[in-house]
């Protein structure tokens, strides 16, 4: 269940930014995935937000934190207080990626509430998977699991902040969010198909 569960998410996230961002006119400017955040596609007046936010956000953020809550019942007995916490927030990184979509940005005005808030909610996904990953990794090391589930948990712990704030500095930061949020969700498909060897360690 969760491996389908995690699949669908990010199936739904692929789809939805390339539907929506090959969407003519759906900013006055036009929109590229090479410049342009994608928070752009669910800003507050813009065509067809409120679907982006809907099918880009809420949707893929929700499934992958179904995928996630398996997590908790699935880790072996012996596993550190660390590990267990590191699976609720690894959860509640995917329930702060919904919010993204819930809080929308306010172009006229970037630097108000609202897209305040919207960037609050991206950095507590950020902020809470590294950790959670990490937490995750070290907690798992004495409960012997499949040696992959360690590895792979410390990888995206520290790839994908690295995607979210140091890649920038050397690409364009409109490629590397997707590369980070396209990590995020293959790392939750995968944890998915893994958890039946995590809950037989």
């Amino acid at each position: 269940m969760s491996r389908i569960v995690g699949y669908a998410a990010m199936l739904a996230f692929a789809t939805a930014i390339t539907v929506f961002g090959m969407a003519p006119s759906i900013l006055d400017q036009g929109f590229s995935h090479r410049t342009h955040p994608l928070a752009w596609l669910g800003a507050s007046g813009v065509s067809q937000a409120a679907w982006f936010n809907l099918c880009g956000f809420v949707l893929p953020g929700t499934l992958a934190g179904s995928a996630l809550w398996l997590l908790r019942s699935r880790l072996p007995g012996d596993a550190r207080l660390s590990a267990r916490i590191g699976a609720q927030l690894v959860m509640l990184s995917a329930f702060a990626f919904a919010a993204q979509g819930l809080l929308p940005l306010d172009l006229e005005d970037p630097d108000g509430v609202a897209s305040g808030l919207h960037a609050l909610a991206w950095t507590a996904w950020c902020l809470a998977f590294c950790s959670g990953a990490l937490m995750l990794a070290w907690g798992l090391r004495s409960a012997r699991p499949h040696p992959r589930i360690v590895a792979m948990c410390a990888l995206a712990g520290i790839a994908v902040p690295l995607l979210a704030f140091a890649v920038p500095l050397w690409l364009p930061s409109a490629l590397a969010q997707r590369a980070a949020f396209l990590l995020w969700f293959g790392w939750v498909a995968w944890l998915g198909r893994m958890m039946p060897s995590l809950s037989r360690a």
